[in-house]
């Protein structure tokens, strides 16, 4: 018992050795994929990227959730420049993406507090001219 329990924390150990590389590619999947649960992550982080970077014709270069899980999960500690390089542009597009979301809703919030001022006003010049008249 105690044999096989040794074995399987040095299989454990030696499984990924530097996780550097793989930190780092985590946390531009999380970048890119947005947040919730991993599963949704790791889906949408493989949709932007598929989308980004299709590579047809080269099948070993696409973008699946299975290696970003991989990834993920420690089961690879192999992240290759050409990866690296592309989830950084894809990490930097949906930072982009994101900003100009958060612009449109602030204008947005600007644009009801405008129009809820301007419909008050309204409302109290129609109330002032009725009460004149009656």
């Amino acid at each position: 018992m105690e044999k096989k329990s040794r074995i399987l924390d040095k299989a454990k150990q030696g499984k990924c050795k530097q996780m550097s590389d793989v930190a780092t590619a985590n946390y531009l999947v999380r970048s890119i994929g947005g947040g919730g649960r991993v599963s949704d992550i790791l889906y949408e982080a493989a949709l932007k990227l598929q989308k980004l970077f299709p590579h047809k014709g080269e099948p070993k270069k696409q973008w699946t959730e299975r290696r970003l899980k991989a990834w993920w999960n420690n089961e690879t500690d192999v992240v290759r420049h050409w990866q690296m390089m592309e989830l950084y542009a894809a990490a930097e597009a949906a930072k982009s993406e994101q900003e100009l979301l958060r612009a449109a809703r602030r204008d947005h919030a600007e644009f009801i507090e405008k129009t809820s001022r301007i419909r008050a006003l309204a409302e109290l010049a129609e109330s002032n001219a009725a009460g004149g008249k009656a």
